[in-house]
Order: C-alpha cells, then sequence, then structure tokens
C-alpha cells in the first residue's frame, strides 16, 4: 500500500495546484488563453507577489476538511460538521453566519482565505438560507460543479475513524457534502464518485488507475440506481475513459488532442462535466501529474475547477513524489494545507 500519509496531503496540494493554474484562466475562451500564453496553452503557474493564487475551490475544499476533523472532535455528523464549516467559509466572504464552529476554526483567520476567489452564487445563496439541502430535502436545483469540485475530502477518511466516527460511505458522505448547497442529483452524484475515487487512492490496492476508476463508476451506479440522472451520467463518465485511452505522446507536447477531446465532453461548468473532465486527463497522464494539470485546464470552460478534481485525484494516487516541487513551492499557504492534512491523517489513526 502507498503510503496513506503522503497520498493525503498530495491530495490537497494537488487540487491546489490545479485550481491555482486553471484559475488564472477559468473565465477565458480557448483562443483567448492560446492568445495569451501560446497555442498550447497555459503550461505554468502565473504569480502574484511571488505566490501562486487559488480559487474558491480550494478554500471551499480546505474547509470541508477541517469540517470532518471538527465534527470528530465534537462527535457530531459529519455532513453536519462540514455544513458548519461552509458557515465558516461564508464569514470569509463577508457574509454574517451564526455556527459554532467560527472560534474553532483555524483557517477562519487566515488572512489569504478571507478573499474573494470568484466564489460560486449557488453556495453563497444556500448557505445565506439559513437551511441546509440534504438528498432527501433537496435546497434547490443546481448541478453546478460547486458541489464536486470540494468534495474529495471526504474520501480521506476511514468509514470509521478515530475512537469509531462514523464517517461511513465515501460515496454518501461525498454526495451529502455536495447535497447540503446543490440539489439536483447532478450536481451531487459526481461528489460522491469523486469521495469515493480519493478513498480507492487512498485506501484500495490497484494496480492501474483505470480499473480504480471502474470500480468507483459501479459502485457509484449501484448506489444511485433509483435516480433517471444516473444514466447520461455514467454515459458520460465512461466516454471520457475511452477518450482517455488513445496515444498520448503528442498530446503530451500540444493541446491539439486534449482541448477538442475535453471539449467534447462539456465545459466543466456543471458537475457530471467537472468530474468527467478531470477524470480524463487523470487517466490520461495517469502518471504525471503536471502534464495532467496542464490537459484539464487548458479548454475554455470552468478550468480551475476541472483542475482542481483532476489534482485532487492524481495527487491521491501518486502521492508526495508526484507533486512538482517547484509548483509547491509557489503555492500560498502550503504549510497550512499540509498541516490540515496532517489533521485528517489522525482521524484514520
Amino acid at each position: 500500500m502507498k503510503n496513506r500519509k503522503g497520498s493525503i496531503t498530495a491530495c490537497l496540494l494537488g487540487g491546489a495546484l490545479g485550481d491555482a493554474l486553471g484559475y488564472e484562466v477559468e473565465f477565458s475562451s480557448w483562443p483567448a488563453i492560446q492568445a495569451r500564453f501560446g497555442k498550447n496553452g497555459i503550461r505554468q503557474l502565473s504569480l502574484e507577489d511571488g505566490k501562486a493564487r487559488f480559487s474558491d475551490d480550494t478554500q471551499m475544499t480546505l474547509f470541508t476538511a477541517e469540517g470532518l476533523c471538527l465534527a470528530a472532535d465534537r462527535g457530531e455528523e459529519a455532513v453536519t460538521g462540514i455544513h458548519q464549516a461552509y458557515l465558516c467559509w461564508l464569514q470569509t466572504q463577508g457574509y454574517p453566519s451564526n455556527t459554532p464552529y467560527a472560534p474553532l476554526s483555524a483557517l477562519l483567520p487566515l488572512p489569504e482565505l478571507n478573499r474573494l476567489r470568484a466564489p460560486g452564487n449557488t453556495c453563497l445563496s444556500a448557505l445565506c438560507s439559513g437551511s441546509m439541502g440534504t438528498l432527501e430535502r433537496p435546497i434547490n436545483h443546481s448541478k453546478g460543479c460547486g458541489g464536486v469540485m470540494r468534495t474529495a475530502p471526504c474520501g480521506l477518511v476511514r468509514r470509521e475513524g478515530r475512537r469509531g466516527e462514523p464517517f461511513g460511505d465515501p460515496l454518501l458522505l461525498g454526495a451529502g457534502a455536495a447535497a447540503v448547497t446543490h440539489g439536483h442529483p447532478l450536481g451531487w452524484i459526481p461528489a460522491g464518485m469523486l469521495a469515493d475515487l480519493t478513498d480507492r487512492c487512498v485506501y484500495g490496492s490497484y494496480s492501474s488507475l483505470r480499473q480504480l476508476a471502474e470500480d468507483s463508476l459501479a459502485a457509484t451506479v449501484r448506489a444511485f440506481a433509483d435516480h433517471e440522472e444516473i444514466v447520461p451520467f455514467e454515459a458520460l463518465i465512461r466516454r471520457a475513459m475511452a477518450l482517455a485511452e488513445r496515444p498520448v505522446e503528442k498530446a503530451r507536447e500540444t493541446a491539439e488532442v486534449d482541448e477538442p477531446a475535453i471539449r467534447s465532453l462539456g465545459q466543466g461548468w456543471v458537475g457530471e462535466e467537472a468530474l468527467a473532465i478531470a477524470l480524463y486527463a487523470a487517466l490520461r497522464y495517469d502518471g504525471d501529474l503536471k502534464a495532467a494539470l496542464i490537459a484539464a485546464v487548458n479548454h475554455g470552460g470552468d478550468s480551475d475547477s476541472t483542475g482542481a478534481i483532476c489534482g485532487n485525484i492524481l495527487g491521491a494516487w501518486l502521492g508526495m513524489d508526484a507533486i512538482p516541487a517547484d509548483w509547491a513551492g509557489q503555492l500560498e499557504l502550503r504549510q497550512e494545507i499540509e498541516d490540515l492534512a496532517a489533521r485528517l491523517e489522525r482521524l484514520t489513526e
């Protein structure tokens, strides 16, 4: 088995790096990206005062992780804890909220997190509503990718953690975490699968990421078979997996292969498309995290979310040895991310 601690840390760092790479081009068309960075698109982190800045995707991912930790410390149900942590994130975006987690949060006081980094309207409105969405009681009908882009940490804790806290099935935990703000099944089904993917990467015994993804998709289809939306979801994920099978030599050097393939999967603004694009890039470059992130963000869609999800998956799969040292050294809040990964690790002891 891989080094579990390294995989947990790499999952969070990989996601933050993919987010930071894609954040620079999130709202740009593919022709605009090429005009700015060259025909092969963006290939290096963009820096501000020497640091690569990440978006709301990583902000919320970190609060998901902290919510799991604080819920365990307080003996509370995991999704409830995640919701309370999201209310802490809401404060960082300038909105008042009432949560007992605020004085306990190590993330809330960080100046770098108290920044507006293109927060999603669905997340803001749902959290401001005073209600918590659930799988059984949808809060809205949104299937935006703001649910899936933050749920990788739900697969980084064991089903039974320290002192036996019932984190449960990562599929249901990830889906439940997304349903807090996104009520459409395609807003939370991809989130469940992402958590299942990171769980299998860290704790499973697989010789190939492809087989791991096949098993995760099969489990997702079984878990949510009662929802008609699972049919188009499965078809899209299988299309992404098939596209990733083509030869990669030319694509490693240019975007001539990856961008059209990604465009055929969508733009990533909705949950199923974001996961499909991220999984395509992760499978296509399953031994090269930097190449996968470059592929995942070079398209005219939600580049930071697809980059973040890809980095979560491949970081968890490959571990710390795959994290580019030069990029990691440029990432804002790197030490704080590693400290949070250590807190997650303690939940599995």
